[in-house]
């Protein structure tokens, strides 16, 4: 199963847009040539990986798709070279950046083509397909977007390197973040929140996914909004009867909010656990809400009929929108959020059935407490 959502991520790629005029001279001919053998390639590929039955055979595949793009990646750097200034160069490198981007392959082919780029096109407009890439692509990536939002002359361009790079610094901040607030997590943050502040005046209509710049920017700053001694924002979740549900109404109480899946095996290894804690609280101000993130909501309801948890469910899919606003990247994740609304850990792993239960009983007497 993850090996077919990790493929319907990475097909139908589209590579024709980049070439949607008709090629001019030898160069802008072989391009037009790779990509049409790509394409071939990569429908084959996607046909046999559709009716591939056993995971062996559909992580092979996925391995030869990976494999496909590098190599498809590699030949248009190399034709990228011979003309390094050419205007068929930038159309190369912005196809290797896409290919290498979607599979999360960085390197020396990466670097090769970010460098063309910079050198020679860092004003073309044509560059801006590639730029959500770069904030995945670590330092050099951030250097690139760097430059491009420091050298181009397109207001959409510069806007969206700068949002890109707040991305980048977003994600560098979650890797701080521990149980307790952190200063250079909380530092990284507050600069990626100005720093998109600034994109969103500079061009906030440029088109960001199937929205804008605008629309992903607020969506943006309330996830970075979220961390450890924080409010935790209004999110709204679906639950097992497709009623929707706002973290709101479990205002408190303290809350468990718990980010899992069923192929997660730590996460199905905390299940007996979390029944005896349920069931140690009863009664108490204390509510766990777990959110699946299972692709088929089938598997999900499958697993509850043979492991009973008897606790709040939010069903929210792979790429969901709540996991997206929590900005979710590896499972179990957990937030325990007291009764006032403020996340008070963060945890993502298991911590431990002895720490986990001494945080939550301190939150919950605290509770108590207080009413």
């Amino acid at each position: 199963m993850r090996y077919l959502l990790f493929a319907s991520t990475v097909l139908c790629f589209g590579l024709g847009a980049a070439l949607a005029e008709e090629p001019k001279g030898p160069r802008a001919q072989k391009l037009a040539k790779l990509v049409k053998k790509f394409e071939a390639d990569e429908a084959e590929l996607k046909k046999k990986l559709a009716n591939a039955k056993e995971a062996d055979e559909q992580q092979q595949l996925t391995f030869l798709m990976k494999e496909l793009y590098a190599f498809a990646a590699g030949d248009a750097i190399e034709l990228a070279e011979e003309a390094k200034k050419d205007e068929t160069a930038v159309d190369a490198c912005v196809l290797a950046l896409k290919l290498l981007g979607k599979v999360k392959l960085t390197g020396e082919n990466m670097d090769k083509a970010m460098a063309i780029i910079l050198e020679n096109h860092v004003e073309s407009p044509k560059i801006q397909p590639v730029l959500e890439f770069m904030s995945e692509a670590g330092r050099p990536g951030q250097e690139f977007l760097n430059t491009v939002s420091e050298k181009s002359k397109s207001k959409e361009v510069q806007a969206l390197a700068m949002f890109y790079t707040a991305l980048a610094k977003d994600a560098q901040a979650s890797s701080l973040e521990g149980n307790t607030p952190n200063e250079n997590a909380n530092r990284l943050r507050d600069e990626a929140v100005d720093m998109i502040e600034k994109a969103v005046k500079l061009a906030p209509d440029v088109k960001v996914g199937t929205g804008t710049l605008k629309s992903a920017a607020a969506a943006e700053m309330a996830s970075m909004k979220i961390g450890v001694g924080k409010p935790v924002p209004e999110v709204e979740g679906i639950d097992l009867d497709g009623k929707k549900v706002k973290l709101s109404s479990f205002k408190g109480k303290v809350v468990l909010f718990d980010f899992w899946a069923t192929w997660c095996g730590p996460c199905v290894a905390m299940i007996p656990h979390e029944r005896e804690l349920v069931k140690k609280l009863s009664g108490k101000p204390f509510t766990l809400l777990s959110v699946n993130v299972d692709e088929n909501r089938a598997t999900f309801t499958e697993f509850l009929e043979k492991e009973k948890m008897p606790w709040s469910h939010w069903v929210d899919g792979s790429r969901g929108p709540v996991s997206k606003m929590f900005k979710i990247r590896a499972f179990p994740t957990m937030f325990l959020i007291d009764a006032k609304g403020i996340v008070r850990k963060k945890w993502v792993g298991s911590p431990g059935n002895e720490v986990m239960d001494k945080a939550i009983e301190e939150l919950v007497a605290e509770a108590e407490k207080g009413k």
